[in-house]
């Protein structure tokens, strides 16, 4: 275990500070705007209502099936797991996958916040017949770089929460979620 915990702790101090860093950096939101301000959300008719509340509430959407599926779990079944008592987690183990899905989550709302406004201003410009081709270019652009980090934000919130657990959790929580028994390979970097 203690070979995991350190060099579980390494990786998620890591995985924490470049989630801060990319939270920092989403600073094209206007003044006052952001999970304090609650704003209202946009109506983007574009979009399902599921699709707007899974971008809202900062849910994975399958954007990390790819880690999921080939023995790196995700934080939140791993702690729904571990509630419902059929996975052991210690309590450091417990502790850091916590703030791996907080960090996660905090990141995915601020990026769906800014997925819903430019693809509402790309909609109103639409509607209002007044999208030019420079303005669509850059929204869409953006919507693409956002939804790039929130992608990165799931899978990377999927690999530093299977650098916490050991092969065995990992079978087991695999077994728990229907998935064929593999433990990653971290012997060379994964």
């Amino acid at each position: 275990m203690r070979r995991y915990a350190w060099r579980g702790i390494w990786l998620v101090a890591l995985g924490l500070a470049m989630l801060a860093r990319s939270a920092a950096g989403m600073g094209d939101q206007p003044a006052g705007a952001g999970p304090a301000a609650e704003p209202p959300w946009p109506v983007v008719n574009s979009l399902s209502g599921e699709e707007v509340r899974g971008l809202r509430d900062g849910e994975g959407m399958g954007l990390a099936r790819a880690a999921e599926l080939n023995g790196y779990p995700g934080p939140i079944h791993v702690l729904e797991a571990a509630r419902e008592g059929k996975i052991h987690l210690e309590p450091e183990q417990r502790g850091a996958i916590e703030r791996i899905h907080a960090a996660m989550k905090a990141e995915a709302r601020a990026l769906g916040e800014q997925i819903l406004a430019r693809e509402a201003r790309v909609e109103a410009g639409f509607r209002e017949k007044r999208m030019a081709e420079g303005d669509l270019t850059r929204e869409v652009e953006d919507i693409g770089r956002q939804r790039t980090a929130l992608r990165l934000a799931h899978l990377r919130a999927h690999l530093l929460t299977a650098s916490l657990l050991r092969p065995e959790q990992i079978e087991h929580y695999n077994q728990l979620r229907g998935h064929a028994s593999q433990a990653p390979d971290r012997r060379h970097g994964h």
